[in-house]
């Protein structure tokens, strides 16, 4: 590398640790568990100079906790499409979801998502069926909600082949921070695995708390691996 790629380099890996200390991708709203209204959400993000904001919403079939039917999917996406095109340039607005459930799943409103999540995914059997029956059916980015890191080692060459990121959740810090996770960052450095990073904010107290995932990246040199959400992401 010269010395000139070597600068080029450096002020990337810059841009993407500005950028992300700009940014929260897992949020919720009343939608569905959230204690806060979309819009007020969006205010708030913005009053905190936030530029990239991901709603991530639960989808499933526990009502008081998600969105359990295509009525209201629709209507949150339409929503969030809505608020997309009115805070322009004000703020980035991305459509997300955090999921559990891997059966029965709406493919066609599912990928009009900007990226999905899914929880309790690292490894096993869940793993393969997200996979083998549900990520062939998205055009969208996925990645495991709040990863366990410690249950990833065995499952690294299946999240690099397939691009699926991890979340560095800052609601459950010990998930990425414990002693045992930290033998395993090790071993994913060298992989070509993004990672993105979530508040998984209820209400507007705790939007754009991400600063712990932030610095635990720059601590780790792992900053380059830092998932970008994009309009013209490859789906």
């Amino acid at each position: 590398m010269t010395g000139g790629e070597g600068l080029a380099s450096t002020s990337k890996i810059s841009q993407q640790v500005k950028r992300a200390r700009q940014m929260d991708l897992h949020v919720h709203t009343t939608y569905s568990d959230g204690n806060s209204e979309l819009r007020a959400v969006v205010d708030k993000a913005i009053a905190l100079g936030i530029k990239d904001l991901g709603i991530t919403d639960h989808y499933g079939d526990l009502e008081w906790y998600s969105i359990t039917s295509i009525t209201q999917l629709d209507e949150y996406i339409a929503e969030l499409t809505g608020l997309k095109q009115l805070y322009q340039p004000k703020i980035n607005i991305w459509i997300g979801l955090e999921m559990s459930i891997l059966n029965g799943l709406p493919f066609l409103q599912l990928n009009k998502l900007d990226y999905a999540l899914f929880e309790d995914v690292e490894m096993g059997p869940r793993l393969s069926h997200l996979v083998s029956q549900v990520k062939p059916q998205l055009k969208i980015p996925v990645g495991i909600a709040h990863a366990q890191v410690i249950f990833l080692e065995k499952s690294a060459d299946i999240l690099e082949k397939e691009k699926i990121f991890i979340e560095l959740n800052t609601h459950y810090p010990d998930r990425y921070r414990s002693n045992w996770a930290r033998s395993i960052w090790h071993k994913l450095a060298s992989r070509d695995i993004r990672l993105s990073v979530g508040s998984d904010a209820h209400d507007t107290k705790r939007i754009g708390d991400t600063g712990d995932a932030i610095r635990f990246m720059e601590e780790n040199g792992l900053s380059q691996k830092l998932w970008l959400p994009s309009k013209q992401q490859q789906k």
